[in-house]
């Protein structure tokens, strides 16, 4: 089950990715990369969990590869609000190695940062109980709506 963003109509995801994108490898791609790997290379890359925690944003990451290259495929073994393990392997994705590069930086930003998010508001609503919690008004400038997503 992938969870999608809440509508909003002043918050483009698209333009968020493009300005992550941009922000981490401008036009250019990763330097090592195109230096060492050969541009036709492909590969398949996997997502394991650093340390226990919780999945969150997989509709994000799919949209973030997608901008990359839309050829990339991306395959998962859980879902958004699922528990996982340290070093369980839990997604993997295929293609060219310079755009997995390109976007994983990215991907991996957000996700470890959203399920940080994710981890401590599952916490504050377990120690809330009965008392159930909808939304934070406590978001980063620009990423309002993918804070308020993971809640």
């Amino acid at each position: 089950m992938v969870i999608k963003p809440p509508p909003h109509p002043a918050y483009d995801l698209t333009t968020i990715i493009k300005l992550a994108l941009s922000e981490d490898v401008g036009g250019q791609g990763d330097v090592t990369c195109m230096a060492t790997i050969p541009d036709d290379m492909e590969v398949e890359d996997h997502f394991f969990a650093k340390e226990d925690g919780i999945i969150a944003v997989i509709a994000l990451v799919e949209t973030i590869f997608n901008e990359v290259d839309p050829s990339l495929k991306v395959e998962w073994s859980q879902k958004d609000g699922d528990y996982v393990h340290k070093g369980l392997k839990f997604g993997k994705v295929h293609g060219r190695a310079h755009n997995i590069v390109r976007a994983e930086r990215v991907v991996l930003n957000f996700m470890q940062c959203m399920g940080g998010i994710t981890i401590q508001t599952k916490a504050m609503a377990n120690a809330a109980h009965p008392a159930l919690i909808f939304e934070t008004m406590k978001t980063a400038p620009v990423l309002r709506l993918v804070d308020k997503w993971v809640v």
